[in-house]
């Protein structure tokens, strides 16, 4: 299981609908909760293998700067 974390809805939009456009196998996990500094996040967990997830994880990284 690997893990991709929004940092605000719009990482999150970004995030679902950058793997809904590139056929990610769902359904997708998400689950939010507060963190350490009173803010809301995301994290988007993602059950395929080490190589599969190398893709969506540069791409978010890139995307979510």
């Amino acid at each position: 299981m690997h893990e991709l974390l929004a940092k605000s809805d719009r990482q999150l939009g970004m995030c679902l609908r950058m793997l809904y456009d590139e056929g990610m196998p769902g359904p997708l996990d998400v689950h939010s909760e507060i963190n350490d500094k009173g803010k809301m996040e995301f994290h988007v967990l993602l059950s395929v293998d080490d190589e599969t997830f190398e893709w969506p994880r540069k791409r978010f990284e890139t995307m979510a700067r």
